[in-house]
């Protein structure tokens, strides 16, 4: 039985195969997405169908690539254009504040207030803040080849690829790029990472149309980051500048002479060791010329030659510097940080101290000028001074999203 059930399935298995294998063959030479001929004409010949072509592809396009050159449009005036709509979005947002739109005190301006005549008369923190940001959209080589060993860099800074708060794509972040750029502590929620991509997207857009010639598109983006860091200084210092606890605290450490400015916040860390325990001004940095604002003293150097920054001033020079009426350094060196952090992203020898979107499969390093760049990286791995760029209590972040989003951008 068992041999005649085989010989019966072998017989139907032919029959079917013959009665099939014609339009089997037929259909395995058609090439895949081939429109399928039309039949011939049986006597007059007719006008053939139009051709069809294949939808293109829905993927992102590729950034382009990093630019090493201004591209400030002409005419721009960053104070009318940005730092004054800014600021009047950001002072409402923190309208029980409202810090970054009246006139400081002009008569007690420190000599770093002065550097500029660009700034002249323009003396609101929110023009000292998106100027600093103007500045920092212009490509330079970031200072940090006396910390390079730290960061995975050449000591020659002249190696550098120049960079600036446009001259690179920002990477967009998923929980797992995070978990590793974050080195697993702090990951944001699902709906910050939602915030932080569309804060990416939107000034990628505004990139991709400054580097085409739109005008618009680069006063979007300056606007964007002035946004981003007048949102981190309400974050950072300006929901507290004028409390009496930032009163004595500056009594106690105050020069011979020196009197805290309105608005100008001093903060002791107790849980930070003596030297770096003080923290004044806008982004609360700390006046140690020898610490983590030396990057900052070098690139004003760097623009100000004439009116410069010892890198072994003295406390109490750093705090007529950082504690200044109008907040000029402190602004500087908040930009500074910025592009100092994306510098390290893009010239960095080693993984670690890059997004992981910068490395190919094989382990190699993109080139400097196609990567990307995150705000979003743990100190160690590269040059951030902010923890609120790190989620660093939990919901800094999403606060500095959340203000930098809303509105007009």
């Amino acid at each position: 039985m068992k041999t005649q059930t085989n010989k019966t399935n072998i017989l139907m298995a032919f029959l079917v195969t013959t009665l099939f294998s014609n339009a089997t063959l037929a259909m395995s030479k058609r090439p895949v997405n081939e429109t399928p001929a039309p039949k011939p004409p049986a006597t007059t010949p007719t006008t053939p169908p139009p051709t069809t072509t294949n939808p293109p592809p829905t993927t992102t396009p590729r950034e382009p690539a990093a630019i090493s050159d201004s591209i400030t449009p002409e005419g721009f005036d960053v104070f009318g254009e940005v730092s004054y709509p800014a600021g009047s979005i950001v002072d409402t947002t923190y309208k029980n504040y409202r810090e970054l739109l009246p006139q400081r005190n002009a008569q007690e301006s420190y000599r770093t207030d002065n550097c500029d005549a660009n700034l002249d008369k323009n003396d609101r923190f929110a023009d000292r803040i998106s100027y600093a940001v103007e500045l920092k959209m212009q490509p330079a080589k970031a200072q940090l080849g006396y910390v390079a060993s730290y960061f995975g860099l050449s000591k020659d800074v002249n190696s550098y690829l120049p960079n600036s708060l446009i001259s690179h794509p920002l990477c967009n972040v998923t929980s797992a790029t995070l978990n590793t750029t974050l080195n697993g502590k702090n990951v944001p929620s699902a709906a910050t990472i939602k915030k932080a991509n569309e804060f990416a997207n939107k000034m990628n857009q505004y990139r991709r149309e400054a580097l085409s010639g739109n005008r618009e598109g680069y006063v979007k983006a300056s606007k964007l980051w002035s946004k981003y860091m007048m949102c981190l200084s309400y974050m950072e210092s300006l929901t507290t500048a004028d409390s009496a606890k930032a009163q004595r605290v500056a009594e106690k450490y105050a020069p011979s002479g020196y009197r805290r400015p309105a608005g100008v916040n001093f903060y002791e860390d107790p849980a930070q060791p003596p030297e770096s325990r003080l923290n004044i001004g806008l982004f609360q940095f700390t006046p140690d010329a020898g610490g983590n604002i030396q990057a900052c003293i070098r690139e004003w150097n760097v623009l100000y030659p004439k009116c410069g920054i010892s890198t072994t001033a003295s406390q109490s020079e750093m705090i007529r510097v950082l504690g200044s009426s109008l907040q000029t350094f402190n602004a500087f060196c908040a930009a500074a940080k910025v592009t100092g952090m994306f510098s390290v992203q893009v010239n960095a020898q080693k993984a670690y101290n890059t997004h992981p979107y910068n490395v190919n499969s094989n382990g190699s390093l993109k080139a400097p000028a196609e990567r990307c760049v995150s705000p979003h990286m743990a100190v160690g791995r590269s040059y951030n001074h902010f923890a609120p760029f790190q989620n660093g209590s939990g919901f800094t972040l999403d606060n500095i999203l959340t203000c930098t989003l809303t509105g007009e951008y």
